[in-house]
């Protein structure tokens, strides 16, 4: 046993940090360098990609997914009231775009995490993401074919989903503050790609491998991911990075994950590509795929989504 803990400890002080590029800076051939860097599997770790839009992109007055965009949005979503609740993982309430996001700008602790935005507009998944940087990555999952459904007439369900995440970090100041907005730690079988458009997160990761330590749990909305029940995350060896407006980060199927908002004058709106890896979904953590089989089967026919 004491074995075991100086192993966990060991490798504790090696998980502290993301792998980081500066995508701009190794655009010319930025898998080659990951490659000639960290390997050929680097795409089993955290990557932190550090400018993956420039700041001048993001402040195109066109775009969709911006503070504006969302203001102007009338669609229907459902919503987290107070992303602060301890281990809150399903949405408990339903409102307009504009009228969430607009509460939030006014420091309220909402938070949005749904596909429906992009699933209703699906050519926003290019706001989301420079395609061609993805693609070459990741592989050819990002084009707005890909979010509406696959086969004839769409019958076959997507083959990428893009939710979107907005909340903000509440001022600490006064004696009511309850906490931060957050997204509790959890795991999921897909691939993503999380994107900074503006504000910022903070991110605590584990690799699938430590899962044992973290006291996992199937879903409690019967939804495809698995959740942490542990109360403190002791000897456990994790990744850590933050995320600002242009940033990504590659968060490997499996890779359990809690994300913390942080406060900013620009509340934080971000897109995650997920994407379903097949070799990876059976390879980082057998167990739970196996598991997760009539989860996922549910969602992909519409059953459980949000």
């Amino acid at each position: 046993m004491n074995e075991i803990k100086i192993i966990i400890t060991l490798l504790a002080i090696l998980c502290v940090a993301c792998i980081a590029v500066d995508v701009q800076k190794h655009r010319s051939n930025l898998a080659g360098f990951l490659e000639k860097t960290y390997g050929v599997h680097w795409r089993t770790r955290p990557l932190l990609l550090q400018g993956l839009w420039k700041k001048e992109e993001l402040l195109d007055p066109d775009r969709r997914l911006s503070l504006s965009g969302l203001l102007n949005q009338s669609l229907e979503i459902p919503y987290f009231s107070d992303a602060r609740i301890k281990n809150s993982l399903s949405p408990d309430s339903k409102g307009s775009v504009g009228a969430i996001v607009a509460n939030i700008s006014n420091g309220g602790a909402h938070k949005i995490g749904t596909q429906f935005i992009v699933q209703t507009y699906p050519d926003l998944i290019s706001e989301v993401a420079p395609t061609e940087i993805v693609t070459e990555l990741f592989g050819d999952f990002f084009k707005p074919d890909y979010v509406k459904g696959s086969g004839p007439f769409s019958i076959f369900p997507a083959l990428t989903t893009v939710p979107m995440f907005v909340a903000n970090g509440q001022k600490t100041e006064g004696f009511y503050n309850k906490g931060q907005p957050y997204t509790p730690l959890h795991c999921e079988p897909i691939g993503n790609v999380a994107v900074q458009l503006s504000g910022t997160k903070e991110w605590t990761l584990i690799r699938p491998e430590f899962s044992f330590l973290v006291k996992p749990s199937t879903a409690p909305d019967g939804r495809a991911f698995f959740a942490s029940w542990a109360s403190k995350l002791e000897h456990v060896p994790t990744y850590s990075a933050r995320t600002n407006a242009g940033d990504a980060i590659w968060v490997p199927t499996w890779t359990w994950h809690r994300v913390d908002y942080v406060y900013s004058p620009e509340i934080s709106i971000g897109g995650s590509l997920f994407h379903f890896r097949t070799a990876d979904f059976a390879r980082n953590n057998p167990l739970f795929a196996i598991l997760m089989i009539p989860a996922i089967l549910f969602e992909l026919v519409g059953y459980s989504t949000q």
